[in-house]
């Protein structure tokens, strides 16, 4: 791998059968890799990755699988706690050491770290870890090229899964060890945790009466987004905080703590840092910003008086 440019794509050998291993392999069989197949423990969860991904389905006991012979790259795209016994696994059978690397799909840990009971064995360690919430795998497999990476890894390990990325038409995103945990939390973030506040904000409208709007909160959600490539930030930000609404912020307070408690933090916490953001906009006056900014720093419990006197007006 490390000592000449390849005119011809690895072989490679997927090891797992849920959504990452089926799409991996799918993408990279479909766009000319060498793939030798996908192999996991249970016969049934085999046949169902290899189908959709149109690879050989491989199983039975790892000591018997030829195709180790013969790969040049092992992808294990198991679940991040799995990485470790799997890779002692793959390395107990004796078919795979220095003429092998071996890749990791987490954004969690480290190839090093992943592999620190076998790396001494093996000819390198890396890890190509795809930016992107992997559901569906034939969805998935259109998506990939174009999907940003991450690239980490010993010089051969991260030379592997540079090489993948390529295949597969993805973009490369170099890191090094000590920044994974901090990028792997940015993804949480915007992957997630997104999630996470569609269903905080659904719940809400439920908590009021109001019929099911999944569909049209996912609009709004998909917009943002879409502002915020197009626009870029702090330009993306919409919404009362970026026109310093101080009483439309101190309404959505009084209706949280009253509906659904639960989200009253996650609620002040996002808006004291969306406040930093509509600083920088610039649209709304420093004043009404600063007023802002006390309110969320109030105990939560009653509404100030300008929002009581506002309520009256619905009685």
């Amino acid at each position: 791998l490390h000592r000449r440019r390849r005119l011809v794509p690895v072989k490679v050998l997927i090891v797992g059968t849920g959504p990452v291993a089926t799409s991996l392999a799918g993408v990279l069989a479909k766009r000319g890799g060498q793939l030798l197949g996908i192999w996991g423990r249970s016969p049934a969860s085999v046949t169902k990755a290899a189908s959709l991904a149109k690879v050989p389905a491989l199983s039975g006991e790892l000591a018997l699988l030829k195709e180790l012979d013969e790969a040049e790259v092992v992808v294990l795209a198991v679940s991040d706690d799995a990485i470790a016994e799997v890779a002692r696994r793959v390395v107990a059978t004796g078919r795979v050491g220095e003429a092998q690397v071996l890749v990791h799909c987490s954004g969690a840990v480290s190839a090093e770290q992943a592999f620190a009971e076998v790396s001494a064995k093996v000819g390198g360690v890396g890890l190509l870890h795809p930016l992107r919430a992997i559901v569906e795998p034939l969805a998935t497999m259109e998506a990939l090229p174009g999907t940003t990476f991450g690239i980490e890894g010993d010089s051969r390990g991260r030379r592997a899964a540079e090489e993948l990325c390529a295949l597969i038409g993805g973009v490369a995103l170099p890191l090094r060890a000590e920044q994974m945990p901090g990028y792997h939390a940015a993804a949480v973030m915007a992957s997630n945790y997104l999630v996470t506040l569609l269903d905080l904000a659904n719940r809400l409208l439920e908590a009021e009466g109001i019929a099911p709007a999944g569909a049209g909160l996912l609009e709004l959600a998909f917009g943002a987004i879409s502002n915020v490539r197009d626009q870029g930030l702090p330009e993306a930000l919409t919404g009362p905080i970026r026109r310093g609404d101080c009483s439309t912020v101190e309404g959505h307070m009084y209706a949280i703590d009253s509906k659904l408690p639960e989200a009253s933090l996650v609620y002040r916490e996002l808006a004291k840092q969306t406040l930093q953001i509509a600083r920088k906009c610039g649209s709304a006056r420093d004043s009404d910003l600063d007023e802002i900014k006390e309110l969320l720093a109030r105990p939560r419990g009653e509404p100030g008086e300008q929002f009581c006197l506002a309520l009256q007006g619905f009685a």
